[in-house]
């Protein structure tokens, strides 16, 4: 009985002690001055659409005399909804260091596929649209042709999702371009052929049968043997030589 009131009493103790001490240091928190501010751009290796001095040019705009003011004066909600609007980013969190330093460390988007269409745009992981940058060019699959939005939503997103997520495919597959059919045309990196997928329809079945004519037919017979390849129609390739 006596061991239980000790640990219990010990555990009282424990939980006061941290009371004060997080009290303290939320007292201490809250009469930190800003020492300056630090951008982490936290995948800036990959890409690069967003500049540090773009962030601290924005934060300066709200907050035109941020060094030297009190951290417990700046929003850091706000600044982060700021933040959160550049068309590159796709979320933000702001905090300060115990010395004082504003720490913004934010996640760009992914552009997984560029389009071809009016001025040219990306389409994001989540496949939201997401404007090109004078900063990075993203080196991604593109499309060409026939693109609007309603078939990027039905169809075309599925298919760059297929591609990208695909180890091979995302590695040999160029560009896709769409007809006025809604029928499509893969370019590759490697060789000049123009893959004919045709519609969206068991369009993994055809990516199987090509899979295979890597596999079997073009190890055997090179690269360069077609100018033409068929995947429309079932249980057969379709494969035209160059003159």
């Amino acid at each position: 009985m006596l061991k239980k009131v000790t640990n219990i009493l010990i555990w009282v103790v424990l939980l006061g002690y941290l009371i004060v001490v997080f009290s303290f240091a939320n007292e201490k928190s809250g009469k930190l001055v800003s020492s300056g501010i630090q951008v982490k751009v936290m995948d800036s290796l990959e890409r690069s659409f967003v500049h540090h001095s773009d962030v601290i040019k924005l934060i300066h705009k709200k907050y035109p005399k941020i060094e030297g003011t009190e951290l417990s004066q700046i929003n850091k909600e706000i600044l982060e909804e700021s933040i959160d609007k550049i068309p590159f980013v796709k979320n933000s969190e702001v905090f300060n260091s115990l010395s004082g330093k504003l720490i913004v460390e934010i996640q760009q988007r992914k552009p997984i596929v560029r389009v071809l269409a009016h001025n040219g745009y990306y389409i994001d992981a989540e496949g939201q649209k997401m404007p090109l940058s004078t900063n990075f060019t993203s080196r991604v699959l593109v499309v060409s042709g026939a693109v609007n939005d309603q078939l990027i939503k039905e169809e075309l997103f599925e298919l760059v999702k297929f591609i990208v997520n695909d180890e091979f495919w995302k590695f040999q597959i160029n560009q896709i371009y769409v007809d006025r059919n809604k029928e499509y045309i893969l370019i590759p990196r490697v060789g000049d052929q123009r893959i004919e997928l045709g519609s969206i329809e068991d369009y993994q079945q055809k990516f199987e049968k090509l899979r295979a004519l890597y596999a079997k037919g073009f190890s055997k017979k090179g690269w360069n043997i077609y100018k033409n390849i068929n995947l429309r129609f079932t249980n057969q390739v379709v494969c035209t030589k160059k003159n």
